[in-house]
């Protein structure tokens, strides 16, 4: 029997935590056992929940699709339960706005049928198994919002750990909860990944295409 511990941080609404609490009773107590903790700061909620098997990061105001808890622990166990899972998160006018991200930090399709690797991801809703919890440690404060999740999955790739999409659309929410990452966000997590070079080619290259767009769309 494994135990997985629920990390619902944000601003976590009743609704959520009720349909989060309605798929662990699904599970079968002879496979894994839940604890759930609900906090605004993921890290304390983290650092609440002690040693488990499994952390499963779930955004206050993202909904699990029906299954989707389950479907993140099957498809660790298919990996070995050595890769981050991440979910991907449909908004209501069917639009990906949370999941796994490939080159140049671009939102990846998820396969209907099977997981598909990722560079990193968002965090919104995604499975951390404990080897690589105890390799990697929490989020450490470093990032806030979407910068958080990519940083860790940098520092998980780095050790070794793949992070991989779970199939199909795993969660549903109105709206993204994070705000747009920012031009200096971006800066400091490149300086911190790609050096000091590579980084200051990106944050032009970008403040020059968000210059483009912005003085193309006020004249459309």
């Amino acid at each position: 029997m494994k135990t997985v511990a629920l990390l619902i941080y944000a601003e976590a609404s009743e609704a959520v935590v009720a349909e989060c609490r309605r798929q662990i009773g699904t599970i079968p107590e002879d496979e894994f056992t839940f604890e759930v903790f609900v906090n605004p700061d993921l890290d304390a909620a983290w650092r609440e929940a002690g040693e488990k098997d499994f952390y499963i990061w779930v955004h206050g105001l993202v909904t699990p699709v029906d299954g989707a808890i389950y479907s993140l622990l099957d498809n660790s166990s298919f990996l070995g339960d050595r890769a981050l899972l991440v979910g991907t998160v449909q908004d209501g006018e069917g639009n990906i706005v949370s999941g796994g991200f490939g080159r140049g930090r671009r939102l990846l399709q998820p396969d209907p049928v099977i997981p598909v690797a990722c560079k990193m991801f968002d965090g919104l809703f995604a499975l951390i198994p404990s080897v690589v919890y105890r390799r990697i440690g929490l989020l450490g404060g470093r990032y806030r919002g979407q910068l958080a999740g990519f940083d860790y999955a940098i520092r998980a790739r780095k050790a070794g750990y793949p992070s991989v999409i779970a199939p199909g659309i795993t969660c549903t929410c109105p709206v993204r909860p994070d705000p747009d990452r920012t031009l200096g966000s971006d800066f400091l997590l490149d300086l911190r990944t790609k050096g000091p070079f590579v980084a200051v080619w990106f944050f032009l290259r970008s403040a020059f295409r968000r210059f483009v767009i912005h003085n193309i769309s006020m004249y459309e």
